[in-house]
């Protein structure tokens, strides 16, 4: 089931599988990819309790043995709707025997999306309900249209971040990462290439700058992403494809290296029982 909401000049879509972000509108322009299974048919994935692939699909809490898949289980899980009103949707997932038979422990994780005068507010809420301390990651995915035409081509957007940064991305090796990086950020532009992502995502550390904005050379139309409190950043593209991923992240994949322990995963949060961890990121868009 979907819900939509609009408010004034911006309106959303969002599916109860996995609280997923389906649709953002702006004075009637569509931002969001449209899901072309030929790609990639997802949107805006939500990614816990895992970011990226675990080593052997398998971590150990306690000394037992897990199963465990790319991303987490909460993209494939119905959320329900707990709250709406003149300009939010909000959701809950809890966890439940299914969810505790490969993550051992009891919580609820709520999703609010609240509209904006010129786009939106993601607010990630995570209660810890268990009586030892959780282990977690957390990531946004949402995957933002590029529209091309003759005259417009991918090559015609970039990234421009709000600092000065010089910085270099985890080498990834199939759903793993390498402790080694590779030089490709140097200054606040990056220009996107058809090509540019053929080894798979860029994945950032520490950058300086708490914003990102995509833009056109050719048009004035942005979309800008504040992902303050997030320690991690991806971008991703298929090659070919007509959308780029902007992916604030708290957590990322297994280092190949990796022993597998939950405590040790590299990102990994822990939040203490009762208590409750809170991240939030904003989407600004223009025309």
């Amino acid at each position: 089931m979907e819900h939509t909401l609009s408010k004034k000049s911006v309106s959303i879509t969002v599916w109860e599988q996995g609280a997923e972000l389906r649709s953002l509108k702006y004075k009637g322009e569509e931002f969001m990819w449209n899901a072309d299974p030929n790609f990639w048919g997802k949107t805006s994935p939500v990614l816990f309790p895992f970011i990226g692939g675990l080593k052997d699909d398998q971590y150990t809490f306690l000394g037992k043995t897990y199963p465990g898949k790319k991303h987490g289980f909460a993209r494939d899980h119905k959320f329900q709707m707990v709250r709406r009103s003149h300009d939010t949707l909000s959701f809950v997932l809890k966890s439940s025997p299914e969810t505790l038979q490969h993550y051992p422990f009891e919580f609820k994780f709520y999703i609010n999306y609240q509209i904006l005068e010129k786009g939106i507010s993601i607010l990630y809420k995570i209660v810890n309900l268990s009586k030892e301390l959780m282990f977690f990651s957390l990531g946004a995915h949402p995957a933002f249209a590029l529209p091309q035409t003759e005259e417009i081509g991918i090559s015609d957007y970039y990234l421009e971040f709000e600092s000065v940064e010089k910085a270099s991305t985890f080498q990834i090796e199939g759903l793993l990462i390498s402790r080694e990086k590779t030089p490709v950020l140097n200054g606040k532009i990056l220009d996107l290439s058809p090509n540019l992502f053929a080894k798979d995502a860029f994945i950032f550390e520490g950058l300086k700058s708490e914003q990102v904005t995509l833009k056109c050379r050719k048009t004035s139309r942005e979309v800008s992403v504040d992902f303050a409190g997030f320690p991690y950043i991806a971008f991703w593209n298929v090659p070919g494809a007509g959308f780029l991923c902007i992916e604030p992240w708290c957590g990322i994949n297994d280092f190949t290296d990796s022993q597998g322990i939950l405590e040790e995963k590299p990102g990994i949060q822990a939040l203490v029982p009762e208590e409750e961890f809170v991240a939030e990121l904003t989407i600004g868009l223009k025309i």
